[in-house]
């Protein structure tokens, strides 16, 4: 098994170009408008017939896609598919084969330990067994991830993970944790071939191939993109004994392990906790597939994501083994309360566990004005032709009806016809701002010219910034700016800002347009991509420049301009 992720890179191929202003915009019914059409442009680097050759013969295709307005900074490496029955999981691979963004998991409360960092290679897998109840911590907010694992431990871990119910017995007996994961790991057979008394100090990597092999389901189905190694290839092979090579062979055929670095299989190297608990997971993966569609029964805790309080009792459900948390979550009546996926560490329900804890945020506004929107057609009191002139669309991201009705009267008008009738729809508004002056943050205010129709959100949002606790220093800012009647940017309409304009430049493909540098994290002034000046802007509807219309991170691909924040644009 690899000790570092192992890193690969996906290129963009293609764009994919849609009458949909944002991901927001897209009807809930299929097949409202049959003549809607979106256009999958491709990359110079991959314009060529060849690459679509006999693409006619199939019905449906897969895309690997992404959201331009909604990179994250934290990703999952691997997905299960619900066309798969949601428990195959599948990595990102590139050439034909199907990979899919996943969603933050679901399941139990997210642990969250100051020593693992989402950029850690075990970190998926840890965090999962944590929301599971299968690993603990090690104390206060910590995992150690790195440390050794013990027998206790991995008993302890196993037992809650592969024998559940005998674990429960056995601590509701009064046994101590150690001795309830040994007793129930005895008794579920964990423990064939293995001497008890040599079970202290550190796990071996072949004693825990032969306990994990003991917990496999004998049902297995390889999947074409299995890629399990040659386990008589290993360096170390013959230092094995026969059981343990046949375990370390099963669980390779399996593609529960790899091979080290080195070549070897480290037989008698220790375990670490972060290994113990990924060999762990793939395991119980495997498990919980066999076991797809059996019925459970599980207790569901319906959790405020911002207060931990409860908004309904608990409730008892009966579904299927490998159900996804949120299919369950979508059938609750919680109220104007969304699904929370970023406080959630187990996606699907588990053999290993039957009490899930669901947090749902509190709708913002805007999004209590669409559901409301929605049950009023529902009800026959609204048409879906009238969803782009909605209050709520103001408060969402891109160009779209509603905000043309605001600023210019018009759903179907987007600009001025000239200098004129843009300067008489400006207003001059003055914003609190923190600068710098002699290395410290200093109370200030400065003014800037813009539509008078934002004049109330602009004041709010510098407000917002600089109430915030970063005290984001802004030494200067720009706001409307007649550019020419032929220019299309939005400074004309005097819906967009620039803020700190030297140092967050415009660069497209590595040439620098305006401005003389970014450098977040060095240059005070600078905005990077996690500060509240984003975060303010993005929760007011507007997008920043920074990401809105780049394909790639890097600065030397695309265009970007980091000082822009555009209310119509995305």
């Amino acid at each position: 098994m690899p000790t570092a992720p192992e890193e690969m890179t996906l290129k963009v191929i293609a764009h994919i170009y849609t009458a949909f202003p944002t991901k927001f915009g897209i009807p809930r019914q299929s097949g409202l408008v049959d003549e809607l059409r979106g256009e999958v442009i491709f990359t110079p680097e991959y314009r060529n017939a060849d690459a679509v050759r006999g693409l006619e013969d199939f019905s449906h295709i897969w895309l690997v896609w992404q959201f331009s307005g909604a990179v994250r900074d934290s990703w999952s490496p691997t997905v299960r598919p619900p066309r798969l029955g949601g428990n195959t999981r599948m990595g990102t691979v590139y050439s034909g084969l199907l990979a899919l963004p996943m969603a933050a998991p679901a399941g139990a409360e997210a642990a969250s330990f100051s020593d693992l960092p989402s950029s850690h290679w075990a970190y998926i897998a840890m965090t999962e067994a944590a929301g599971y109840g299968i690993l603990q911590g090690t104390g206060a907010n910590t995992m150690s991830p790195s440390a050794p694992l013990t027998w206790p431990q991995f008993l302890a871990m196993a037992a809650r993970a592969f024998a559940p119910e005998e674990y429960a017995r056995s601590a509701a007996s009064g046994a101590a944790w150690d001795q309830a994961g040994l007793d129930a790991a005895r008794s579920a057979g964990l423990l064939e071939g293995l001497d008890e008394a040599a079970l202290t100090g550190a796990v071996t990597r072949q004693d825990a191939a032969l306990l994990l092999c003991n917990a496999l389901p004998e049902e297995y189905t390889p999947s074409f993109w299995d890629q399990p190694i040659d386990p008589t290839a290993l360096s170390d092979w013959g230092r094995m004994d026969s059981l343990r090579q046949e375990a370390v062979a099963e669980l390779a055929r399996r593609c529960v392990i790899q091979g080290k670095a080195d070549g070897s299989f480290g037989y008698a190297d220790p375990l670490q906790r972060c290994d113990g608990a990924v060999l762990l997971m793939r395991v119980l993966e495997q498990v919980d597939n066999s076991c797809r569609g059996e019925s459970q029964t599980v207790t569901l805790h319906i959790l405020n994501a911002d207060t931990g309080e409860a908004l309904l009792p608990d409730q008892q459900v009966e579904t299927e083994v490998s159900t996804y948390l949120s299919s369950l979550a979508n059938g609750l009546d919680v109220g104007y309360y969304v699904y929370d996926y970023d406080r959630e560490t187990a996606s699907y329900t588990s053999t290993a566990c039957d009490s899930y804890t669901l947090y749902f945020r509190p709708m913002t506004g805007a999004e209590i004005q669409e559901e409301q929107f929605w049950e009023k057609v529902e009800r026959g009191e609204a048409a879906y032709e009238d969803y782009y002139k909605q209050d709520f669309w103001l408060n969402f991201q891109g160009d779209n009806a509603r905000k043309h009705i605001l600023l210019f009267g018009d759903e179907s008008k987007s600009r001025f016809a000239s200098q004129e009738e843009a300067a008489a729809a400006m207003t001059t508004v003055t914003v609190p701002v923190w600068q710098l002056s002699g290395g410290e943050k200093v109370s200030s205010t400065l003014t800037l010219s813009v539509h008078a129709a934002l004049a109330e959100d602009v004041k709010e949002i510098f407000a917002e910034i600089y109430n915030d606790p970063e005290h984001f220093p802004i030494h200067d800012v720009g706001g409307y700016a007649w550019r020419g009647d032929s220019a299309t940017g939005e400074h004309n309409c005097g819906t967009a800002i620039d803020i700190n304009a030297n140092e967050n430049y415009q660069i497209r493909d590595g040439q620098v347009l305006a401005g003389s540098c970014w450098e977040p994290g060095s240059n005070a002034y600078s905005i990077s991509p996690d500060s509240s000046v984003v975060r303010i802007f993005a929760e007011h509807g507007w997008s920043w420049g920074g990401d809105a219309w780049a394909y790639s991170s890097d600065d030397s691909e695309g265009y970007h301009d980091y000082m822009h924040f555009s209310y119509m644009g995305e």
